[in-house]
């Protein structure tokens, strides 16, 4: 089985719908970590001190079989109209070591269910 990393980078408080989304369309396990970012625009200062907003980055190892229906999951989250408040994108990966076999279990049920 092939799989991919999915990565989340969104506004904290996106953080459990991207969760929920990513999970609806089958990915098992998240990894969440804490950051902080700069945009494209200026950033924001208030009294002289400079507001960032705080960021989940969000990391998944699904099944390849699971990306596209994930990320389009995540793009009914992270994209209104034209606005962006988050990014999420895919990277293959070729070597994995670690992962538990009842993960492997579940992305292959899961993928029996939406071939029938």
């Amino acid at each position: 089985m092939k799989f991919t990393a999915v990565i989340v980078i969104a506004p904290d408080d996106l953080e459990d719908k991207v969760i929920d989304r990513a999970q609806r369309a089958g990915a098992t396990g998240v990894t969440i970590l804490p950051g902080k970012g700069i945009g494209g625009e200026a950033r924001k200062t208030f009294f002289g001190l400079t507001f960032e907003g705080t960021q989940s980055v969000l990391l998944m190892v699904v099944g390849q079989h699971l990306t596209a229906p994930i990320l389009k999951e995540l793009h009914q989250v992270l994209v209104k109209g034209t606005e962006s408040r988050g990014l999420a994108f895919a990277i293959p990966i070729e070597h994995l070591t670690g992962i538990e076999m009842s993960q492997v279990v579940r992305f292959e049920e899961h993928l029996r269910r939406t071939e029938t």
